[in-house]
């Protein structure tokens, strides 16, 4: 009997408790309002999946609802004052109401909402760029901040080496010998176009960085696209494409002179001049570079030149000009990427599995380390023999050694672009 006693002593505590507890909670309900409604459309047929928001006007709190199947809304929970109801969806007049609920109390507002016309903006369609992030291709945008912050005098591609599925590298080559790799791709098989223009050599596909040389500090943006996408030229993108654009009305009015200085004899100058965008028609911009250094190795020298000229003009709201020229007169001294271990260090060579300890009779080791370039030897200053290009002759670069490999090239890229936005009206 004490047992029963004590269990029914422990249920009308528990409900005493309950009591105690669900009190406070109905007396909230009790200080609070809410506000329930139904929105059709003028023709009579209910609107489902409208966005209602009820804003306290003193405070700027939001409380929202959706409409259900039949059209009808219920916003609870508000604390007393004033309100402005407004309802929004696509294709209708917005719907207001302003309000005062007390507490406990529950306002009805029916809205009734009138067709809207609605005028969308000029929807633009490149091939060669995505614009919306919505597009199937994973895409990857660089801007100018962050070329600015991050490029410096490297080679363009390096700016991308933080990018998803991106290998980016200058190591064993000199100036402009960078090279990239989009999802194990090498660069042969990944389309670089310039303001959507392909600038892969035509017979092995392969860029070379130094024939644009400055035009970093000429980019407005750069995309990457990973891997097969909607470009639809003949250009060898099963790795990625990568857009290099340029907009010269994207720039501000003025000018600017910069100075890199570096290691190894390292200087490179730019210079750039814009006008802005002039009676919101016309746009020019020039730039000019001049680099020149010994490099890390030997014999990885450059002397080059660079130059970027762009101009836009604004036909119409619909249709716009962009005229632009690139190009970098230049020569480097190189060295092949793949050089044998051995020379550069014959104690880590041997401490590798796969290599062949014969192989250092062949390659000693070079006392200069990381700085040994095979294609480079010393040759006598007396020397006068001249270096060769076709039916060109000119001086070599010093007279105390001779490249190998000597890289002298001028590629200019001179292209006049017609943008056209196309609608019905």
């Amino acid at each position: 009997m004490r047992h029963l006693v004590n269990l029914k002593a422990l249920l009308a505590a528990a409900a005493a408790v309950g009591l105690a507890i669900a009190s406070p909670a109905s007396a909230q309900e009790a200080a609070t309002a809410s506000v329930t409604g139904s929105v059709t459309a003028e023709n009579g047929p209910a609107l489902s999946g409208v966005r209602v928001v009820a804003t306290n006007l003193e405070t700027g709190i939001q409380y929202g609802a959706v409409t259900g199947s039949d059209g009808r809304y219920s916003i609870s929970r508000l604390r007393p004052g004033s309100y402005r109801v407004l309802v929004r969806s696509v294709g209708y007049n917005v719907g207001i109401e302003e309000t005062r609920v007390a507490a406990g109390e529950s306002r009805t507002i029916d809205f009734t909402l009138g067709a809207a016309a609605i005028a969308l903006n000029a929807i633009e369609v490149f091939s060669t760029r995505a614009v919306e992030r919505r597009t199937p291709v994973p895409y990857t945008d660089v801007e100018k901040t962050q070329l600015e912050q991050q490029l410096g005098s490297q080679d363009l591609p390096i700016v991308l080496n933080t990018t998803p599925s991106v290998y980016a590298t200058e190591q064993g080559g000199a100036s402009g010998d960078a090279r990239i790799n989009v999802r194990g791709f090498d660069q042969r098989n990944v389309s670089v176009m310039i303001n959507g223009v392909p600038v892969n050599d035509m017979e092995n596909g392969w860029v070379y960085w130094s024939n644009w040389d400055g035009l970093g500090d000429a980019t407005s943006t750069i995309q990457l696209q990973r891997g097969l996408s909607a470009v639809n030229l003949a250009t060898p993108s099963i790795g990625g494409t990568l857009n290099i654009i340029t907009d010269a009305t994207k720039l501000s009015r003025g000018g600017m002179i910069k100075q890199e200085v570096g290691s190894d004899g390292f200087l490179k100058t730019t210079g750039m001049l814009a006008s802005g965008l002039l009676g919101n028609k016309f746009a020019f911009m020039a730039q000019g570079v001049r680099k020149t250094g010994d490099g890390l190795a030997q014999g990885i020298w450059t002397d080059a030149w660079a130059y970027y000229l762009g101009a836009s003009y604004k036909i119409s709201n619909s249709n716009r000009l962009d005229l632009f020229a690139v190009g970098a007169p230049q020569r480097h001294g190189q060295r092949l990427y793949r050089q044998n271990i051995g020379a550069h260090s014959a104690t880590f060579a041997r401490g590798l599995s796969d290599y062949d300890a014969a192989a250092l009779d062949r390659y000693p080791e070079a006392k200069d380390g990381f700085r040994y370039n095979e294609n480079v030897a010393p040759v006598s200053s007396s020397y006068r023999g001249q270096q060769a290009t076709g039916s060109k002759r000119f001086d070599r670069f010093d007279p105390s050694f001779l490249n190998e490999r000597e890289n002298f090239f001028h590629k200019p890229q001179v292209n006049l672009n017609w943008y056209s936005a196309l609608s019905r009206t």
